[in-house]
């Protein structure tokens, strides 16, 4: 068996295609007839359009994880949720979803879908899905947690990003206790955009080890290529809307 993920949305897009590159990231992962969406990004009508243009009915998925409160990750559900016409799991922040203030992060969703999520809550290792696991919170300096997704297909392991602020070194030594194996793929941004270079280096390091490196959103354009600096150009490949990985 092969387990798929999809990006559908992401700063970038394949050329020559329909797909739409808006700020945030999601992925759809697909595991033995079961679907998992990581993440809806920003704008859900760009959300709605790449998965139709990939061929993904919303209706298909089983479990929606949100793997922080950052609008650039979540606010795309409450449209993502129109579309569907039935309920369905999501994983996400205590509270994220509830009524929008002034001083709330909080996303806010219409009256006319408030029914359909079932809420669950995160911050501790679940397989949400089989083969498909959250992890617990990982936290940066500041404080800001997010959590991280885990697929496994056999003996293989794939960890899912959503920003990566906190150092990629905490999130896969924390995988690797607890599976008690290294990664093969890690798929998703590492927070860079924003770094100095001595940063990247020190990323680079803790990537190292892991052979397949599937990088976009918030690594930005300087970030990856200064990853690349270190790893080489066919050591950390991008991964647009509509780009595929099999595990």
């Amino acid at each position: 068996m092969t387990t798929r993920i999809t990006c559908v949305y992401d700063e970038g897009s394949q050329p020559g295609t329909s797909l739409i590159g808006a700020k945030g990231t999601s992925f759809m992962i697909e595991k033995d007839g079961k679907r998992a969406l990581f993440n809806t990004g920003l704008r859900d009508r760009y959300l709605i359009h790449n998965m139709e243009h990939l061929e993904i009915d919303p209706g298909s998925i089983d479990a929606v994880v949100v793997s922080q409160s950052n609008p650039s990750d979540s606010a795309a559900l409450n449209g993502f949720l129109k579309v569907r016409e039935s309920a369905v799991d999501v994983y996400c922040p205590d509270g994220l979803y509830g009524k929008r203030t002034l001083i709330s992060r909080g996303v806010g969703l219409s009256d006319y879908v408030k029914d359909f999520p079932v809420f669950h809550s995160i911050g501790e290792w679940q397989e949400i899905l089989p083969g498909m696991y959250i992890t617990p919170y990982v936290y940066d300096p500041k404080g800001y947690g997010e959590i991280f997704m885990v697929v496994k297909e056999g003996n293989r392991l794939a960890l899912l990003s959503g920003r990566c602020s906190c150092e990629p070194g905490k999130a896969i030594d924390m995988v690797r206790g607890h599976f008690g194996k290294t990664l093969d793929a890690f798929i998703g941004p590492v927070f860079l955009e924003k770094k100095k270079k001595a940063v990247a280096a020190s990323y680079a390091e803790m990537l190292s080890e892991i052979p397949d490196l599937y990088l976009n959103h918030c690594v930005g354009k300087d970030g990856i290529l200064n990853l690349r600096v270190h790893l080489g150009l066919a050591g950390v490949h991008d991964f647009y809307v509509g780009d595929r990985y099999d595990l």
